[in-house]
Order: structure tokens, then sequence, then C-alpha cells
């Protein structure tokens, strides 16, 4: 993991950057394909900001935290990243665990002319994209086909390969 720490206001040791990287280092078992981590430590007057950033391949977490002093304050930004990481990684095992098993499709012969597709029915609900990524991101589905409330159209929204979120749209 690499880290890139800079300071606002404030200089810091080696030897304390080096704790910082220990410190974050001990996210890694619970997170092991962290690609980078910014720390940024400032200070205003009599108080104390850490702010952590830790960039995985799928994932990004972010915690930020104020304190009289410095390792205080570095201590709630690393437990909140901490505590953001086992809600992640309970939220994929609890999705994992209640998918539903979906029977395997019936094996008909396809005929040139005729190729073989899963057909899916879903509800059509009239919706901001606001919530239909809401939507998606509490449902196991890839996908969330709705009403687009602002435009009265049909949309789809789909979980992208790389975490991020795609809106296929009709044109008029």
């Amino acid at each position: 993991m690499q880290a890139i720490i800079s300071a606002r206001g404030l200089s810091i040791s080696k030897t304390y950057k080096d704790v910082l990287t220990r410190r974050l280092s001990k996210l890694e078992p619970m997170l092991p394909d962290v690609v980078e981590a910014k720390i940024v430590l400032s200070k205003e007057k009599h108080r104390r900001t850490a702010a952590l950033t830790l960039m995985a391949k799928r994932h990004t977490f972010r915690s930020e935290e104020t304190a009289g002093e410095l390792e205080t304050a570095v201590d709630m930004a690393v437990d909140a990243l901490a505590r953001q990481v086992r809600e992640m990684k309970d939220r994929s095992s609890r999705r994992a665990r209640s998918a539903p098993r979906r029977a395997p499709a019936a094996v008909r012969p396809s005929t040139p002319a005729e190729p073989d597709v899963m057909v899916r029915r879903v509800p059509l609900k009239p919706m901001s994209l606001v919530e239909a990524a809401d939507q998606l991101q509490t449902s196991p589905d890839d996908f969330v086909v709705f009403t687009n409330a602002t435009t009265d159209a049909v949309s789809v929204l789909y979980r992208r390969r790389d975490g991020g979120l795609g809106l296929v749209e009709p044109v008029a």
C-alpha cells in the first residue's frame, strides 16, 4: 500500500509518518486490495484535523475527524475507516447469503431464427435517479428498470464492472 501524507499548518516528522503508515497497514488484513492511502493532517488554532482516504480496487473509504490533539483525531479517523470497512464486508456477505437461488433456465434447442433469450418481467415504477440508485445499492440485482420521474421515459440504471453506475436512456 502506498501512503501519501501531507500536512497543512504543521510539520510532521519521519517517525510520525512511519507510525501513521503502520496504523493504516493494520487495516490491510480486513481489506487486502488497498491500493493507496491519502492522509491530510491540518492545524487550525486549537483544533487538529485528520482526513484519511483509502482507495481499494472497487471501493473508496473516507473519514475526517477533528479533535484537540492530532493523535486523537488520527485515532478517531482510523477507527471510522475500520468501521466502514467492516460494514462494507458485512453488507457484501449479507447480500451473498440473501441472494435468491435462481433455477437453471429450461434447456431447449435453439434454432437460427430464434435465439435463446431469458425473459424477466420487472415492475415499472416512476422514481427519481437518486431513488433508483438507492434501490440498486440495496438490491442484489445488477440493474434497475424504472420510469424516470423527470423525463417520463423508461430508463435502466446498472452497476458497472468498475463499481460505478451507468444509465441507459432512450433518445427521442
